[in-house]
């Protein structure tokens, strides 16, 4: 074979087969699962560690009035269920706020950022593909708290329309928070260490937005402090739904819906912009797969 034959060859552009979405997905999913269960001894200790969180919050129902819980609107379960539903659907925050800027620290750290972006795979399916498990293992975590609760007593008054109630509340609790979670991952992008904002985000969201008692108890400071974080206004209305058989005829849930909306149409433009100034200067400075 001649050289020019051979240059021919080399630089003869074949064409990139697409490959179907799903397969994309599903082939992230696939690689996430088979890391995750490698660690067995850690899946063991984040499935203790929310069993024992639980009965914690359970034997501390049993020396407390329920109260302020009912003063607050939740009508059935008592400080335990109330709790409960503030543990539960912190698994969702968790994922959405870290599963992002996770896996971006983990491509990074393994060395694989750069070559899975430079194959025929998108950045916006990157991510999605990058999430999808650890939206599946939170939702598992999150049916087994409400499980464990159950067996201990925990009681829920609901309603069809109560649960696609809490669903959409659900949906809107995780997508506000995966503005968060984006625009964390655009600071470590660049920066390359954990992300302040997470940090900060994550300790002042479980201090004030009634993961654990109702924000009325709180001094007038905090919970107004506290009304500007989304958890506040998704726990209210899934705990409203849960506890109480509320849904979307009831003024309260109304409020809470409308107020994620306003905080995800302010958010989402702002997360984007930032997550694209450190993407983009990460590529520029090549620094990109760098950790």
């Amino acid at each position: 074979m001649n050289v020019e034959r051979l240059i021919e060859i080399i630089s003869e552009d074949i064409p990139r087969r697409k490959t179907p979405l799903h397969q994309i997905i599903l082939s992230f999913i696939v690689r996430d699962f088979k890391v995750w269960w490698t660690y067995k001894f850690w899946l063991l200790l984040d499935i203790s560690g929310i069993i024992l969180f639980i009965i914690t919050y359970y034997l501390f129902s049993l020396i407390t009035t329920s109260q302020q819980i009912q003063e607050a609107g939740y009508m059935t379960g008592g400080y335990f269920t109330f709790a409960l539903i503030g543990i539960a659907f912190q698994q969702y925050v968790h994922f959405a706020v870290q599963s992002v800027n996770e896996s971006i620290r983990g491509e990074q750290w393994n060395g694989t950022m750069e070559t899975i972006l430079s194959t025929a795979t998108d950045f916006k399916v990157f991510l999605l593909g990058e999430v999808c498990f650890s939206f599946i293992v939170s939702s598992a975590l999150l049916l087994m708290s409400l499980l464990i609760g159950v067996a201990l007593g925990a009681e829920f008054h609901v309603t069809p329309s109560s649960i696609l109630t809490a669903a959409i509340l659900t949906l809107l609790l995780i997508a506000s928070h995966m503005d968060i979670g984006i625009l964390s991952a655009g600071i470590i992008m660049k920066v390359k260490q954990g992300s302040p904002v997470t940090w900060a985000f994550s300790w002042l969201s479980q201090l004030v937005s009634g993961v654990f008692y109702p924000l009325k108890i709180l001094p007038w400071y905090l919970e107004w402090i506290g009304r500007a974080f989304p958890l506040t206004y998704s726990l209210d209305g899934i705990r409203l739904c849960l506890q109480s058989g509320k849904d979307l005829t009831f003024p309260a849930i109304i409020s809470d819906i409308i107020s994620l909306v306003i905080f995800i149409v302010i958010a989402t433009p702002i997360a984007l912009y930032i997550f694209k100034i450190g993407y983009d200067a990460a590529r520029r400075d090549g620094s990109l797969g760098q950790y």
